[in-house]
């Protein structure tokens, strides 16, 4: 008998073993003297044939700025399985049964970092952040030193530890207001995902401007060749002046460093500012994806976000190909400032009312990416699977639009 429970914590090493398979063969068979004894952030699962496991994941529990609040969101990761037990469909069966726990559990919306994209798109999630990979010589960041940002206010570099956590959040909070998906961190994800991770030893600055943190970098040093690359991994920063200050931080490793590599928002503006354009590669690179869990009560929450004066109805006809809940159509209705969402059986509409509500067919991947403000309703028609039933049109688009407006998303940590 197949059955899905939480994977034991007496058997912590041959959970390691299996995602260490997984992930990073080259390293050869998992020491089971490396296993971090420290209590987990993450909740291990496991498909199980009797004792054996099958496929495993972890479950991380946080919360991400999505539509302007700080929602409750599952973070899916280290989804593996050893190679005897790969392609049996334990996987699907995985996802579905991780899903139908978070739904039990209240949380509406799941995250992740695929290992690759197509694999997770058929089962629903979509992409729902991009980010910038930067390259760069470190002398191309000179230019900050003539800025009158950095001229102006050049602050304080300041290495950070478990007891600056407090001073973090206004930098967070800033970071929110800017991108949706901004991680909320807490206490335990400071000292244990940013200060240390279990595959590197990062160092954590900051800049400080009259006593207040302003800007956070993290970063580590690696070999490309006979070159030492500086890495940075995460980049926050309250405005434009501490993103300026934390680049003259990464150009003043000049000394130790040839290259420079930055994992930066979007929407970050560097060609235009510096000497030699040619000089440095600003790749744009798709970042997590993002799920609905239940698609009637994520609309639902979707309250303290509209208008009071926003009022219209469409129907969603969702197809999902691992949930049947989310499987079917939805009555998606604004009114007083609140939406109401009502499960509908598609037999036994009337032919004559499904004609004259609004209607939209959508899958749960294209929804989801809709819903996080990815893509608005045109994108989603263009470059999804979103159609609006002929006849309503206008309004279909109207309404879903004013529910789901476009956002700008940045997701930064991994997990």
């Amino acid at each position: 008998m197949v059955e899905y429970r939480p994977f034991p914590e007496d058997r912590k090493a041959e959970f390691h073993r299996l995602a260490n398979y997984a992930f990073s063969p080259e390293d050869g068979q998992f020491d089971p003297e490396e296993v971090d004894e420290r209590p987990s952030l993450e909740q291990p699962r496991g498909l199980f044939r009797d004792d054996e496991p099958l496929v495993i994941c972890a479950h991380r529990d946080f919360d991400l700025r999505i539509r302007g609040v700080d929602r409750d969101v599952a973070g899916l990761s280290v989804v593996a399985s050893a190679p005897e037990h790969r392609r049996q469909g334990y996987t699907k069966r995985l996802l579905a049964e991780s899903l139908a726990e978070y739904r039990e559990n209240g949380t509406a919306f799941s995250v992740l970092w695929p290992f690759e994209y197509s694999f997770y798109r058929k089962y629903g999630w979509g992409t729902v952040s991009q980010y910038v990979y930067v390259k760069t010589p470190p002398e191309q960041l000179a230019f900050v030193a003539d800025a009158d940002a950095t001229r102006d206010a050049p602050g304080t570099f300041v290495e950070l530890d478990a007891d600056d956590f407090a001073a973090t959040e206004p930098v967070l909070d800033a970071m929110a207001e800017q991108y949706d998906f901004t991680l909320d961190w807490t206490q335990d994800w400071w000292e244990r995902l940013i200060l240390q991770t279990w595959n590197d030893g990062p160092f954590v600055y900051g800049w400080e401007r009259d006593g207040e943190l302003r800007g956070i970098v993290r970063y580590t040093f690696s070999d490309s060749g006979e070159d030492r690359v500086l890495e940075v991994s995460n980049v926050a920063f309250a405005d434009e002046t501490a993103w300026l200050n934390l680049l003259r931080f990464c150009r003043n490793h000049d000394s130790q460093v040839s290259e420079v590599r930055i994992r930066a928002p979007p929407d970050v503006e560097l060609l235009d500012r510096v000497d030699d354009p040619r000089a440095i590669t600003c790749e744009q690179r798709t970042g997590p994806m993002f799920r609905l869990v239940d698609v009637a009560v994520a609309f639902e929450r979707l309250s303290p976000t509209v208008a009071s004066d926003e009022e219209g109805r469409v129907d969603l006809v969702v197809s999902d190909p691992l949930v049947d809940w989310n499987d079917g159509r939805f009555a998606v209705e604004a009114r007083d400032g609140t939406v109401s969402v009502d499960r509908t059986d598609l037999k036994a509409e009337s032919a004559k009312a499904t004609e004259t509500v609004p209607t939209v067919e959508v899958g749960i991947g294209t929804l989801s990416q809709l819903y996080a403000g990815y893509h608005g309703v045109d994108e989603a028609e263009r470059l999804g699977d979103l159609k609006v039933t002929e006849g309503s049109s206008d309004a279909a688009r109207s309404t879903l639009g004013a529910l789901c407006p476009p956002r700008r998303t940045h997701l930064r940590e991994g997990f």
